[in-house]
């Protein structure tokens, strides 16, 4: 590697450090008050709460870097602007292509890198998310259940039971109150119990020897009873504690080869198929991201003609176009509005031409781009 190289890379090395924690930071922060809540309003364990950031870093890294790649070449390549130092390997004979290179190649070696983790690291950690959080659902949903004790934790019904008994919590003289309609429905029962289904990570209330009464409404609506030896009703938990984990969807806990099977059944439902193959290619398009913005941050950084607070401004509007891209790119593909590669590619191609555009202009030193003096 030659000393210019390893000039270059050193340059953009830090502010890569630092953009990554920047970027985490932020992302990090939308994320911070669900599990704070964990652990002053909801008695979770600051320990356990710490296992579950370490299980979410995999996903905000996943979107960080890409941000801290375009940061990091557009600081270093204005730092060096504004030093002159562009200008000096210019008058050496060096073009915007040579002095791009190191981390064009960085860029790549991200990109691969990145794109193994989204196939492996991320979805395991999504599943571990998944569990854990399950787990912490699991054992509130069983302190929760206090007898004579109206249990007001799920928003659906209201619940109340006269004792719990034995060490798998049997219940009796089980109550519940239903919201769903007017005026609510009664359900009463001589025993009931939670079952958890870890597989489907559910959790259920069955209740059984009861009656399920619905009161004569105000229209007219006739009274009625339904007697039961058995009802089951699914515990709405991912409720009473914030974040809602059990929610998000089976395919992001898939690898690229569970994805690529699933495509390869749904080939006859091309509406199930859609999600999946949106989910697929936006992994690949996320992963090639660090590749695509060195195109575009190098040269936008080598027309500054100031120090940092010009090249973070540009950064951070270049960031916020290309996510909205993105988010706008994949709502339209979700719905069919769009085909899922122009949804999913679009940005990255944006990005690619936007590249080439200013890549060109820094060459010639159009005056017209540049800012600052």
């Amino acid at each position: 590697m030659r000393i210019l190289d390893r000039y270059i890379l050193r340059e953009f090395a830090l502010p890569l450090v630092g953009g990554i924690g920047l970027f985490v930071f932020a992302l990090v922060m939308d994320r911070l008050f669900d599990l704070l809540d964990l652990v002053l309003n909801r008695g979770v364990s600051a320990f356990t709460v710490a296992a579950l950031m370490a299980c979410l870093l995999p996903s905000i890294i996943a979107v960080a870097l890409p941000m801290a790649c375009l940061l990091a070449s557009v600081l270093a390549f204005g730092r060096m602007a504004h030093d002159r130092e562009v200008v000096a390997m210019k008058v050496a004979g060096l073009g915007m292509f040579r002095m791009t290179a190191p981390l064009v190649g960085a860029g790549a070696v991200m990109s691969l890198v990145l794109l193994a983790f989204n196939g492996t690291v991320l979805p395991s950690a999504n599943m571990a998310y998944k569990r854990l959080f399950f787990s912490i659902i699991q054992q509130r949903a069983t302190v929760t259940l206090r007898e004579r004790v109206f249990v007001r934790e799920f928003d659906s019904f209201l619940l109340y039971f006269n004792s719990k008994e034995g060490k798998e919590g049997v219940l009796k003289d089980v109550t519940i109150v239903e919201d769903g309609q007017v005026p609510p429905r009664i359900i009463t029962a001589e025993r009931g119990r939670l079952e958890v289904d870890r597989e489907a990570l559910k959790v259920k209330l069955v209740l059984e020897n009861g009656t399920a009464d619905q009161p004569q409404d105000i229209e007219g609506g006739q009274y009625s009873r339904i007697g039961f030896s058995s009802y089951e009703k699914e515990l709405d938990i991912q409720q009473y504690i914030s974040g809602g984990p059990l929610s998000s969807k089976a395919m992001s806990e898939m690898n690229y080869r569970d994805l690529w099977v699933r495509l390869r059944e749904l080939r006859a439902v091309p509406e199930q198929r859609r999600a999946y193959e949106v989910e697929f290619q936006q992994r690949l398009a996320l992963a090639l991201a660090p590749f695509f913005v060195m195109f575009i941050g190098a040269p936008l950084g080598a027309l500054a003609r100031r120090g940092g607070g010009v090249g973070i401004v540009i950064s951070l509007l270049v960031i916020f176009v290309y996510y909205f891209m993105m988010t706008l790119g994949r709502g339209f593909a979700d719905r069919g509005q769009l085909a899922v590669w122009a949804g999913v590619w679009l940005p990255n191609a944006v990005l690619a031409v936007a590249g080439g555009l200013v890549f060109w202009a820094s060459s010639r030193e159009l005056k017209w781009i540049r800012w600052g003096r």
